[in-house]
């Protein structure tokens, strides 16, 4: 799936949008040659003056429209998003106050025109023009504050991770260097595709793999569960009820030989406030850097754990070990949505291709 605000166009300001539309009406009206008298002339001048600024106006202002998916149509985890950033509401009246001033000034454009064809005073219908034009820019000022706000949307929406929402996805967790990232692509046999969230100075890190012809996805949030959610501003915390929507699997690391820079008790706490969070997702609780951790501490670790019921896993990413065992509990657990995943896709094609032949 592709970002769905990628299209959504750059809006310019109102003044920029006035600018725009009065320059190619004067540009229009040098280049057209009227026809008939003195009256005549002046009539055609100032028409196709009018049709220009307001043609210019509300296809800039409609293509805004066009290119803005509704927020109500898209998916969970993308319309958390949109709430976590930009307010749902206020981008709704944003986009209703353009449609309004595209409206408003097609009436005005419909009025004035048919007031100039048949004014017969040069000087009248010059009048007429300059009072469309005024009243014209009143509108696009009235709305400025809203473009404005959508331009902003614009650049912050654009940058929403792009993550194919169709595939169960299994996110990592845990604190800053316990080897998340390390694991990520030791399980997807790839250098992951870096995606930036609007809402962290990081991005997260998104991989996949193949197994038996079925796809896996994998993604790693540095900056968003790798520390207390008692420190998040409303933003993160918002950010992570995202992710809900999106994940079918938790895998959590532990770096019990704490060359990470945190204690176990830190990363202890921080398990706790995870697995309270997302507790109704499947957990796989691994205990990371295993060859060089004191055992104390790995089993300090493992009997956590299986307080809530979860089996621990050693490795060592960087050095594989345990790796494979670990990617087998994962498809273990993972396959069956996969594989429903694939039966609806391809009910989907199904369908759509009887249709067609239907059709």
């Amino acid at each position: 799936m592709k970002n769905p605000f990628e299209k959504m166009p750059t809006v310019l300001t109102a003044d920029e949008l006035i600018d725009k539309a009065f320059r190619r009406a004067e540009k229009a009206a040098s280049a057209f040659t009227p026809r008939g008298g003195r009256v005549s002339k002046a009539r055609q001048r100032e028409e196709l003056r009018v049709r220009t600024v307001s043609n210019i106006l509300r296809d800039s202002l409609k293509k805004i429209l066009d290119r803005t998916p509704g927020v109500s149509t898209l998916p969970d985890f993308y319309k958390e998003l949109v709430d976590t950033l930009v307010d749902r509401d206020q981008f709704h009246r944003a986009l209703a106050s353009v449609n309004w001033a595209v409206k408003t000034i097609r009436t005005l454009e419909q009025r004035y025109a048919e007031k100039i064809r048949y004014s017969k005073d040069p000087d009248e219908i010059a009048r007429l023009r300059r009072q469309f034009y005024g009243r014209a820019a009143s509108i696009i000022k009235d709305i400025a504050d809203n473009l404005e706000y959508l331009n902003q949307a614009r650049n912050v929406l654009k940058e929403l991770p792009v993550i194919e929402l169709e595939l169960p996805t299994i996110v990592i967790a845990g604190h800053p260097n316990v080897g998340k990232s390390t694991l990520l692509r030791a399980l997807t046999n790839a250098k992951p595709e870096v995606a930036s969230y609007p809402f962290t100075t990081k991005g997260i890190n998104v991989g996949q793999f193949e197994e038996h012809y079925l796809r896996y996805q994998v993604i790693d949030t540095p900056g968003l569960l790798d520390r207390p959610l008692s420190e998040r501003n409303e933003v993160e915390r918002q950010a992570i009820l995202a992710l809900k929507h999106l994940g079918k699997v938790i895998i959590y690391i532990f770096d019990p030989s704490e060359h990470c820079g945190y204690p176990i008790e830190e990363q202890m706490h921080l398990f706790e406030e995870i697995y309270a969070e997302f507790g109704e997702f499947p957990f796989i609780v691994v205990l990371n850097k295993v060859d060089i951790a004191e055992e104390e501490k790995i089993k300090q670790v493992e009997e956590l754990v299986r307080s809530k019921g979860l089996e621990p896993f050693r490795i060592s990413a960087l050095n594989g070990y345990g790796l494979d065992r670990l990617k087998a509990k994962v498809i273990e657990l993972v396959k069956p949505m996969v594989e429903e995943q694939a039966k609806r896709i391809m009910e989907k094609e199904l369908r759509k291709y009887r249709e067609e032949l239907e059709f």
